[in-house]
């Protein structure tokens, strides 16, 4: 009886593992299936491409050409067109805005290489082939790395920076990229399970912000639309292993790096943020002390589409400061 019992179980947990592989495997196919389109069928007619050292970034801009530089760095998963309110916003104010993708996120080129040095140069090189005065750097989340990054590596090219619910990583121990990923078709599946997995992106987006009613279909369809370009899972894949660890070589990695920051720095935070607590924002005042907060009632992770307006009001009247 009992070995009656151990065959079938043994064979249940078979089935079991052949419909789990089963599962997983049509994902990734379907992911394959999907990712049919050009750039030139998705991108915004708003936007355009600027060559740089490393591919080409898109780019969009907004406002007169002798305003103000506001350069906008995107967060995780996001690209420039998740900004549109904040651009809209800041080029009625007479700023000359200039919002970009960062590859392998929205429609720049995806060369490879994603360290914050690597965005930083990027970024760094297509400012000086617009003629980019030293600009307002505004760093969103993850995108706050590559944008300190360049505050840090290309000071020439910022005159103050603000950070959005920053995801610097400087409260936790440096670490390496877990060895489970290190092949890249398990990053694949993970990335076709996940980040362009369209049955995903309205619950990955509801858990990042407070306001859960605010993660719109609008917003939805945004976060989407790149990602039916060809190759999508592959370059996204490419990124997830330097997402998973640490940045060591980037100076913006370095606590010590932040107190030979001497542009003006603002902040700006959700205060029900989970994502990046207000604890580390409490943290990264010690490292700038010359760095004003602002908290945002209510608002969790991505401030800019849980209230455009607040967050717009609170981003102009920073800048204004700065």
């Amino acid at each position: 009886m009992i070995s009656l019992i151990l065959r079938w179980s043994v064979r249940i947990l078979i089935v079991v593992l052949v419909l789990a592989v089963g599962a997983i495997t049509a994902f990734r196919l379907s992911a394959s299936l999907r990712e049919t389109a050009m750039r030139s069928d998705l991108a915004p007619s708003t936007g355009h491409l600027v060559l740089t050292n490393s591919g080409s970034l898109f780019i969009q801009e907004k406002g007169p050409a002798d305003g103000v530089a506001v350069v906008l760095f995107h967060g995780t998963a996001a690209w420039s067109e998740l900004w549109r309110r904040s651009i809209d916003a800041l080029a009625s104010a007479g700023f000359h805005v200039i919002a970009l993708d960062l590859p392998p996120f929205g429609f720049s080129d995806r060369p490879g290489g994603y360290t914050r040095q690597q965005q930083a140069a990027r970024v760094n090189d297509a400012l000086i082939a617009l003629h980019a005065a030293p600009a307002i750097i505004v760093g969103h989340s993850f995108g706050a790395g590559a944008a300190t990054e360049l505050a840090m590596r290309y000071p020439e090219r910022a005159r103050a920076l603000v950070l959005v619910d920053a995801a610097l990583g400087l409260t936790a121990a440096p670490s390496d990229p877990p060895a489970l990923l290190a092949p890249k078709w398990i990053r694949e599946v993970l990335v076709s399970l996940t980040v362009t997995n369209p049955m995903a992106t309205r619950t990955l987006l509801a858990s990042l912000i407070a306001k859960k009613e605010r993660a719109l279909p609008e917003y939805v369809e945004i976060l989407q639309r790149p990602l039916t370009q060809q190759g999508s899972t592959a370059a996204i894949a490419d990124w997830l292993y330097y997402f998973t660890g640490s940045d060591r070589n980037a100076e913006s990695a370095d606590r010590g790096n932040y107190a030979r920051l001497k542009l003006p720095v603002a902040m700006l935070w959700g205060d029900q943020d989970e994502v990046t607590p207000l604890a580390q924002a409490r943290d990264l005042l010690t490292l700038l002390p010359q760095a004003s907060l602002t908290l945002l009632p209510a608002l969790g992770h991505i401030p800019q589409i849980e209230d455009p307006d607040a967050f717009n009001g609170a981003l102009l009247k920073a800048i204004e400061k700065l």
